[in-house]
């Protein structure tokens, strides 16, 4: 019952979060006119919400237990959202409230529907061919399951960690597409956690589990590419 309670609840923040995003890129990337305070006022209402929807959903789902699993420092996709939604939320409190600097206009040539579009492609074709694998034999992608088998074919011949890849050329991708630099300034911030915080823990229990043979998968992969 309290599970089900919790899953409703998140639906709900989930929903309202989305719909005010909707709705302000709607007025962003078209030609309506609104007053800044009301532009503000929404994107609180988009960014908020899915703050507390990413916090939420690591308190309740996170594994309780730490082991036989990465200790990474949450679910790679929360980490993701957090900084996408982040570089959000820097943006329209400098742009409608703060004010303290401008971008660069040299980083317009970041501003491209097009090719963000392209990107965002990309990096799902990448997340599909890696999910894809890990489901031909029976794995878990989640680093918090345990892991049974080192994966060394299909894409992961060419990098070990695809996903992990494709979720920064998504949020690159996304920036890109709705014309928010910030969200691919944050990319930055992306990386480090995912690198130190996830990559990094999973690296440490897959030498201690597989010893040499990841060792040797290691030296002939690179991390990313």
């Amino acid at each position: 019952m309290f599970n089900s309670i919790i899953k409703i609840m998140l639906y709900l923040i989930l929903s309202y979060s989305l719909i005010n995003y909707f709705n302000f890129f709607v007025w962003y990337l078209g030609d309506d006119q609104m007053i800044i305070e009301n532009a503000f006022r929404l994107s609180l209402h988009s960014s908020l919400p899915m703050f507390m929807f990413l916090f939420l959903t690591h308190i309740f789902y996170y594994p309780k237990v730490r082991k036989n699993h990465a200790l990474v420092i949450s679910f790679p996709p929360i980490i993701l959202l957090f900084f996408i939604n982040l570089g959000f939320i820097t943006s329209t409190s400098n742009l409608y409230y703060f004010q303290l600097y401008q971008i660069p206009k040299f980083f317009d040539v970041f501003r491209s529907f097009e090719l963000g579009l392209t990107l965002i492609i990309i990096s799902l074709a990448i997340l599909i061919i890696s999910l894809n694998t890990f489901k031909k034999v029976n794995e878990n992608p989640g680093p918090t399951s345990s892991t049974t088998i080192i994966i060394d074919q299909n894409i992961y011949k060419y990098t070990r960690n695809p996903m992990y890849l494709a979720m920064l050329i998504l949020q690159v991708g996304i920036g890109m597409m709705l014309s928010i630099i910030h969200i691919i300034f944050f990319t930055v911030f992306t990386y480090i956690v995912l690198k130190y915080y996830v990559i990094i823990p999973e690296e440490i229990y897959l030498e201690k589990n597989f010893k040499l043979k990841y060792l040797d998968y290691k030296k002939l992969v690179n991390r990313w590419f």
